[in-house]
């Protein structure tokens, strides 16, 4: 009789932990998030559900992707998942990436706010702003001004008209070194922003409303 009765109490604890399982799981997918899933997969690690999980991440990272739009998360699709289902289908997304609504006048007279992450530190751009624009046949030049909470300095750089990207040029003799990659304008909406399309390092900077 209590050999019984210990069977039963084993099976509705069984029965318990699978319920709450379910529940996490149902819970997780409907945040439609890859981060969700990886935190259900840290509770549940040996998870019935962990086949599922792996074609949900991609799924939700890829959606993530075309909802941002942008050079570098494409780009981040392909690092994650290199042989992914979707991955034919990066390249036509990034050209159809539009830059028209883009004005160079607005660009080069607005003020950025944002981060540059360096995968050990985080560093907050307070203020980034072009001081200085001449166009000439490889494209436009710049000097631009920018106060992170580390440092303050020019950096050079160019814009290409035909697509927004921005090339920054440090001089390696530079006793300050700013080290941030290259990056992209885009207009989303309202909202004008500069992005890193390098994936090895993510910074965004965007439009500061001054009224």
């Amino acid at each position: 009789m209590k050999s019984l009765l210990f069977c039963l109490l084993i099976l509705t604890i069984l029965m318990s932990c699978s319920n709450e399982e379910d529940k996490a799981w149902e819970l997780a997918l409907s945040q439609n998030s890859s981060a969700a899933i990886d935190s259900f997969l840290i509770t549940y690690p040996d998870s019935k559900y962990a086949t599922d999980a792996a074609t949900h991440k991609e799924d939700f990272a890829w959606f993530a992707a075309k909802q941002k739009h942008t050079v570098y998360n494409y780009k981040k699709y392909l690092v994650d998942f290199p042989n992914g289902k979707y991955k034919d289908a990066v390249p036509n997304q990034i050209d159809s990436i539009s830059s028209s609504n883009i004005d160079l006048a607005e660009l080069t007279q607005s003020t950025f706010i944002g981060k540059i992450d360096y995968g050990n530190r985080e560093t907050q751009v307070l203020a980034f702003r072009f001081a200085e624009i001449n166009k000439d046949s490889a494209g436009i030049r710049f000097i631009a001004k920018i106060n992170t909470s580390d440092i303050r300095k020019m950096i050079e750089g160019r814009i290409d008209p035909n697509d927004y990207l921005i090339m920054f040029m440090e001089n390696p003799d530079d006793k300050i070194m700013l080290n941030i990659t290259d990056g992209r304008a885009y207009k989303k909406g309202n909202k004008l922003m500069l992005e890193s399309t390098n994936v090895n390092q993510y910074w965004n900077l965007i439009k500061y409303n001054e009224e």
